[in-house]
């Protein structure tokens, strides 16, 4: 057992650990790691389902080892008087992993602190161990009394998914550069995808359990359906206006935030016109209803016709008024309202899906979550 401390100097040093640690502590391996390194072994072999240690991490010789794959190498360390190593191979490029993809433990969750009514996260977009560009001048990881310097590390976090989403952005402002930013987000989420290779939901890395459109947003970036939408849910600079307007901004605070010194706000305000719907329903409400108003501009084929298609689970019922939007030209605009209601004794996550279909195998679709407090 790998426990802090648990480990003598005098039966490891200069040899290679097997860390046999209940499955309960399979997230501690960092931990492990730490021990087996303090009592001066020469390389460790640990056993989890759910890894979280990135490249430098690694400190020391170490291979991290799935349960079912761990019990074998026990087996064979535990039995197995003499041991002779025939040949060993190391795989650079693993496909077919499953499941994938998965929501990473420090990808960031909703709601929205500030405004829980507009869904959050917007999508999901590759962040971990992607092979970047680096200083190569400055320290990449330590290794024992040594820093070791690079030109290309495999980083994880946000700064390596924004770039992958801001990527995809770019290819759809250069095949369509008509298109609004809000045009683009909305093409790129509407698009999106939510099963994986499993075909199942996407799974929290953490939990392993299906993840929610609070943890992964619309679903995983798809950049070659994100190109052809079919329909899209636009913004302009006004609508952001009227949305900061809600929020109880002074003068000051919106002057820096809009980079103006006039601007209007209707009375009552405009619903921001985004391409997914969040509803927060209190637990005094009756009835547990709220209603969404949108407008969708078609981009794809000038004669469309649309069906509104839901996926609802028990427990939430949804509505859209009208049920079908047809297109007569490119850039034409339709409107309408969907209602959600749930009932009082939904979970506190609940969430369905609307997806416009046309004749053309456009799929517009959009999380519907509601939120049960």
């Amino acid at each position: 057992m790998c426990y802090s401390g648990g480990l003598d100097h005098k039966e490891v040093a200069g040899k290679v650990v097997l860390c046999n640690n209940p499955s309960e502590h399979q997230t501690d391996i960092e931990g492990q790691k730490e021990e087996v390194e303090r009592a001066g072994a020469y390389a460790g072999i640990f056993m989890t389902d759910l890894s979280f240690l990135y490249p430098e991490d690694y400190t020391i010789p170490a291979i991290i080892l799935p349960f079912a794959t761990g019990a074998l190498v026990r087996e064979h360390a535990t039995q197995v008087n003499t041991t002779r190593v025939k040949s060993m191979t190391f795989v650079h490029t693993n496909l077919g992993t499953k499941p994938a993809p998965q929501v990473a433990q420090f990808s960031s969750r909703g709601p929205d602190s500030i405004t829980p009514g507009i869904l959050k996260p917007d999508i999901l977009a590759p962040g971990v161990d992607v092979l970047a560009a680096v200083a190569p001048n400055k320290p990449s990881m330590e290794l024992k009394n040594y820093n070791l310097v690079t030109d290309y590390a495999l980083k994880s976090g946000t700064s390596m998914a924004a770039p992958h989403a801001a990527g995809v952005a770019a290819l759809l402002k250069a095949v369509h550069p008509e298109w609004s930013p809000a045009a683009i987000r909305s093409a790129i989420m509407t698009t999106a995808y939510a099963i994986d290779n499993t075909h199942t939901t996407i799974k929290d890395q953490w939990s392993g359990l299906p993840a929610t459109p609070l943890d992964f947003g619309a679903g995983h970036i798809n950049r070659n359906k994100a190109m052809n939408p079919g329909l899209v849910y636009d913004m302009n600079v006004q609508d952001y206006i009227e949305f900061l307007c809600t929020l109880g901004y002074n003068d000051k605070q919106m002057k820096a935030v809009i980079r103006r010194s006039q601007w209007t706000c209707r009375q009552p305000p405009t619903e921001l016109n985004y391409p997914s719907f969040m509803a927060i329903i209190n637990g005094t409400e009756s009835p547990r209803t709220k209603s969404f108003s949108r407008v969708v501009t078609n981009v794809g084929d000038d004669t469309s016709i649309y069906q509104a298609i839901l996926q609802v689970p028990s427990g939430m019922r949804i509505t859209v008024e009208p049920s079908t939007l047809t297109f007569t030209a490119k850039y034409q605009q339709q409107g309408f309202v969907l209602n959600v209601e749930i009932d009082s004794d939904a979970p506190k996550v609940i969430y369905g899906y609307l997806k416009w279909v046309d004749q053309h195998d456009h799929i517009v679709s959009s999380p519907v979550v509601a939120l049960n407090n």
